[in-house]
């Protein structure tokens, strides 16, 4: 009773005639949890979204030229990779709500990459929240680099036809041009400084092997933009199955007046020597044999400069700061690389009205790319000369 007394003893006193007793008390409270029992206006509402424009436009209505300037494939194409990713990315009904479906995962996935667009943005157009559209993105790009890194992205078995390729181009026994390119990121906090590049931005290096028609066959992509492309280079598994003879199947040599030549990969003068890693003989060009090399070199690793620029100009997500945390980075930049090898082995049209951007190529530092081992440099050498003397032999240039 006391605490009874306590509680009604801090309320005013209602209004004379309201309470007149045990019964008047009882139709008061009842008023009351009455009132509490109403619920309120709604102040804030949920955004509708509405997913008609994927369902029923771009599914139901677009060509494929439509679908090619936006998802940078064809319908077919992109069906393909639907069914290829289904098994990783397909989400179970529940009695909650439907999930996003495969096709529409991967299309906005696609979308972000295309496009650069932002989460918000992506979401506003495929009728999704902005979280969800990151979450899809990351869980697509991942399971693209299971499913597809080591089938899209390899030298394959065609190795006449590449080598093929590039005398075609003018320069004989070559299975691949070498380069790298900056990707801009948005620096880790905790240690920003670490991909701080000479460029002034931080980035996040990918080093690309193309074969003639600008297809990679190999990429090294995780390294800090501070690294030199050289120190990269030496670093990478590329530089170590070469050097052993197992990245090329059968490693086929040619000898050319009693100088063994290996598979040759092409490169600029910031990379260090190798019996199978050829530079220009650059400002040392002295002869005509020498400039004809240097040209025709030129000429062939031209193709892993326009791959880098196409690749930056589908995926356009690439020119701007990835916005993704630093352990995601390489993830999204392979699933892009992937996307491209499809796109160029099924001959989808590059549109020339996409921004075609001039990739930021590695700079030469002749300091930086001298190799300490003089012995592959000397043998470095003598490939070269017997390659500059053979070429020299030929009727073409």
């Amino acid at each position: 009773m006391a605490a009874e007394r306590l509680f009604f003893s801090t309320e005013k006193k209602p209004p004379s005639g309201i309470i007149g007793g045990k019964g008047s008390r009882r139709r008061y409270r009842e008023r009351w949890h009455s009132l509490a029992s109403l619920k309120a206006p709604r102040r804030f509402w949920a955004r509708e979204r509405s997913q008609d424009w994927w369902e029923r436009i771009v599914l139901t209505t677009w060509d494929n030229d439509q679908w090619v300037e936006c998802f940078r494939m064809d319908r077919e194409t992109f069906m393909e990779l639907v069914c290829v990713l289904r098994g990783r990315i397909e989400r179970q009904h529940t009695n909650m709500r439907e999930p996003v479906s495969v096709e529409q995962r991967v299309a906005v996935t696609i979308w972000v990459l295309a496009t650069g667009s932002c989460y918000r943005v992506a979401g506003d157009q495929f009728g999704l929240g902005a979280s969800t559209v990151a979450t899809i993105v990351l869980e697509v790009c991942e399971a693209m680099e299971v499913e597809l890194l080591s089938k899209t992205v390899c030298l394959g078995s065609e190795i006449g036809k590449i080598m093929d390729g590039f005398s075609s181009l003018g320069f004989p026994h070559c299975i691949g041009a070498i380069d790298g390119t900056h990707i801009p990121i948005c620096a880790p906090g905790g240690s920003p400084e670490q991909y701080g590049n000479r460029k002034n931005f931080s980035s996040m290096l990918l080093q690309g092997t193309v074969d003639h028609t600008g297809r990679f066959v190999d990429v090294e992509i995780g390294w800090s933009g501070k690294n030199h492309d050289a120190f990269v280079f030496r670093n990478s598994c590329l530089c170590a199955a070469m050097d052993s003879g197992s990245f090329v199947p059968g490693n086929p040599t040619l000898h050319l007046n009693g100088v063994s030549v290996p598979p040759i990969i092409i490169s600029d003068g910031a990379y260090p020597m190798r019996p199978w890693l050829m530079k220009p003989y650059g400002k040392l060009a002295r002869t005509p044999r020498e400039h004809n090399f240097d040209r025709r070199l030129s000429r062939a690793r031209n193709q892993v400069e326009k791959s880098f620029g196409r690749l930056k100009g589908r995926w356009q997500t690439l020119l701007y700061r990835l916005k993704a945390r630093e352990e995601n980075v390489a993830t999204i930049i392979t699933a892009c690389v992937i996307l491209h090898n499809i796109c160029e082995a099924r001959e989808q049209r590059y549109l020339g009205n996409l921004k075609d951007p001039s990739p930021v190529m590695l700079q030469e530092d002749g300091l930086e790319s001298l190799d300490g081992n003089k012995t592959l440099l000397e043998g470095g050498k003598l490939v070269r000369d017997a390659l500059a003397e053979f070429m020299d032999s030929q009727n073409t240039d």
